[in-house]
């Protein structure tokens, strides 16, 4: 399956054929611009119920409609009840339901016998991509808001290992996942994604935040030898309080202003989405309890989070408590110092109940299990009920009006919203209107949603592929490729030339850094003009372009490319993640592996289809061919005294994250020995005759037997088809 052979021109060839332009005899003018039902049981949805607009949690004039969950005794999820089993209550007034609806997520196949007679499956390389997720491949969208501003440095600690088990056991195909933090953005990272590489990166980044409420002191300090009066020490303890009790305040309502910010994005997402808030925990009251500031908020945030189909699970991460007080340093605690520690503690737990609880999830409290909250979250979200009635007009006096449901059937458990606001959906939008990020270079908003959006704009088809190359001269850089689907684009029949077909496009291209920063931008306008006898090959094997773009700082980096048809106001947009190496530090390191045909490669007509095609940017092969893979070697360790390198090399090929293919480790011959090269190049053939029909992933595997062996071994990942 796999040839090896000494080809030292392989990777340059490789390289330049990444530039070329496959368009024959299509002539492309291009300026650039400046700046780079109603039924008594209930309905089972089918299994894209997520996606039904029935499934969104509205509040209008015509309806209001909650979602609720119903357990057994055993926290199983009840799902054969009918609308005879609930009883609705508003303010204490019972409404007749004019809306039923069961929604069943559909849940990842099990074997027969339950999994005991199944072998471990090989665990899937961290840094495999991951297969960009549609709107209808959308099962769960999960944001982890991770409290910063409220998390101990040892509860960011459980948190972060927690989130990783996460992405590594318990995502499942079509998750929609997102990283947040409260106190100190991600950037880029916060991004909603399916992506396993973006994720990793976000949870890396995540660490203790120095400035967070948990620096506020539990206690004043004391000096037992020398006691201030106890009038005095009153009324400095009560100052303390004060102070510490309007800076937890302030954090707290930080803490839901980010809250916000999550859930407002979310509003536009598909489902019911679920919050799962890794906090410490934040206090309802003052210490008076006449502090309703944070209250105040939460009221609104659990309107809008109810509104916009969320449902927050809240987990404490500190786990189960002594509840003793720490007196290190401080004396010996007087008593009833335990009776306040409990209080505090019991205090802090209160927003994250009050916060599940008033938008139909729960808090997971008191067990040092993290995931084991995660994992019931989840089990939570797999099924629903929609229910709605028919409001009175008083019900819309801008008041919050309380939702009480119960079950007439014994020994089940139902949660669902506790309220709402009494303000439709059409005017509590212009209360909150989602944030719009304003860029200069944007022609519309749809650009910018295109842009921002994890799913993008897919009226017209574009596909990116960016490789990471460096070169003594110049430095690191990005190589980036476009495919663009021409069969999609609104092309007009020129009036001065019989059967020239022409049509006008807009290609903007960003690239965002770590923080979210768009560092890199351009833009170029192109008119096609398309003879007769290249329109219907045009129409198969597309557009495509190429584009360089200097890495002035290592790190990672996400690019996003936007097309768009002006006759029409079509998009489409493609997005890469990219992590650029650090060459400075010496390490092994690899550049982008690029798979293409050699220029004298002559198909054979039938593997000539539509859906071939043989570009390093679409990388769609036919069955019983091949292709040669290349990439080049950074930072190589070689012997001082015969100046020889000792790498070797292996692939693998992946289909829907499970390995296929793995061939043998080959030695990589030395380009140069006398010089002492720290480069080197990697290239060999692959023969594509026993892989079926599909979408593959293929790994290149470089090995340095000389390197430290904690660095001594770099991949690449790259995907491709064969048709």
């Amino acid at each position: 399956m796999l040839r090896s052979f000494d080809l030292r021109s392989v990777l340059s060839q490789l390289i330049f054929a990444t530039l070329l332009l496959f368009v024959p005899t299509t002539f492309v003018h291009s300026q650039n611009q400046q700046s780079r039902s109603e039924q008594k049981p209930a309905q089972t949805a089918p299994p894209d119920s997520s996606q039904d607009p029935d499934s969104v949690v509205r509040i209008s004039t015509q309806l209001v409609q909650i979602d609720a969950v119903v357990t057994d005794r055993n926290g199983a999820h009840v799902e054969n009840l009918t609308e005879d089993d609930f009883v609705l209550t508003v303010d204490g007034k019972k409404q007749s339901l004019s809306h039923f609806k069961l929604i069943k997520l559909v849940s990842p196949k099990k074997p027969a016998d339950g999994g005991k007679n199944l072998k471990a499956a090989p665990a899937t390389p961290v840094g495999m991509p991951e297969k960009a997720l549609a709107p209808e491949d959308v099962r769960r969208t999960i944001a982890f808001v991770v409290d910063d501003l409220g998390l101990s440095f040892q509860s960011m600690t459980y948190t972060r290992e927690a989130i990783r088990k996460f992405v590594r056991e318990q995502m499942e195909e079509g998750d929609l996942v997102g990283i947040i933090r409260t106190g100190r953005g991600l950037g880029m990272l916060q991004q909603f994604t399916g992506d396993k590489r973006i994720l990793n990166t976000a949870i890396d980044r995540l660490t203790w935040n120095p400035f967070s409420r948990d620096m506020v002191p539990r206690f004043p300090e004391r000096d037992a030898n020398n006691p201030l009066p106890e009038p005095q020490r009153q009324a400095v303890e009560e100052a303390d309080a004060r102070t510490a009790d309007f800076r937890e305040t302030v954090f707290s309502v930080g803490t839901l202003g980010s809250l916000n910010f999550v859930i407002r994005g979310l509003r536009e997402l598909p489902g019911r989405k679920m919050v799962i808030l890794l906090s410490d925990g934040f206090k309802l009251f003052g210490k008076d309890r006449n502090n309703s500031l944070v209250l105040e908020n939460l009221r609104r945030l659990t309107d809008l989070a109810n509104r916009s189909s969320v449902v927050v699970y809240s987990i404490d991460p500190k786990g189960l408590q002594t509840l003793m007080p720490d007196a290190t340093g401080t004396g010996v605690p007087r008593p009833g110092d335990y009776t306040l520690v409990a209080q505090q503690n019991f205090d802090s737990q209160e927003g994250l109940t009050f916060l599940a609880r008033e938008t139909g999830g729960q808090a997971f409290l008191n067990n040092n299990d993290i995931n084991l909250g995660i994992r019931k979250s989840l089990e939570d979200a797999s099924s629903y009920y929609l229910l709605g009635f028919d409001p009175e007009d008083e019900k819309f006096d801008r008041k919050y009006h309380s939702i009480k449901l119960k079950l007439t059937r014994s020994g089940l458990t139902v949660r669902t919203r506790a309220g709402f606001l009494g303000v439709a959906d059409k005017e509590r939008r212009r209360e909150f209107p989602v944030v719009a990020v304003d860029s200069p270079e944007a022609r519309n908003r749809d650009i910018v949603g295109a842009l921002y959006s994890p799913f993008g704009a897919r009226d017209l088809g574009i596909q990116m592929t960016s490789f990471f190359f460096n070169s003594e001269k110049q430095g690191s850089f990005i190589r980036s490729l476009y495919q663009i689907d021409m069969s999609k684009l609104d092309f007009k029949d020129d009036p001065q030339r019989n059967g020239v077909k022409t049509v006008k496009l807009e290609l903007a291209a960003f690239t965002f850094n770590e923080a979210g920063s768009i560092i890199d931008q351009h833009g170029r306008a192109f008119t096609l003009e398309i003879a007769p006898q290249q329109y219907e090959s045009a129409m198969t094997k597309g557009l495509f372009y190429s584009d360089d773009f200097i890495i002035k700082k290592p790190g990672a980096y996400q690019l996003r490319c936007i097309i768009r048809d002006p006759s029409t106001g079509k998009l489409g947009s493609s997005s890469q993640f990219i992590n650029v190496p650090d060459l400075s530090r010496k390490r092994l390191a690899l550049s982008g592996v690029v798979l293409t045909i050699p220029a004298d490669f002559k198909p054979m007509p039938e593997q000539m289809k539509s859906e071939v095609n043989l570009s390093p940017s679409a990388r769609r092969f036919p069955r019983n061919g091949f292709f040669d893979y290349g990439a080049a070697i950074y930072n190589v360790t070689t012997d001082p005294k015969t100046g020889k390198s000792n790498l070797v090399s292996q692939v693998e090929i992946y289909s829907e994250g499970k390995p296929v293919y793995q061939g043998p480790t080959r030695p990589i011959e030395d380009k140069d020995t006398s010089s002492q090269s720290t480069r080197s190049n990697c290239a060999g053939r692959m023969m594509l005759a026993n892989l079926p029909p599909g979408d593959y992933v293929f790994r290149l595997i470089v090995t340095d037997a000389l390197a430290k062996s904690k660095y001594a071994k770099v991949d690449q990942w790259t995907d491709f088809g064969v048709r």
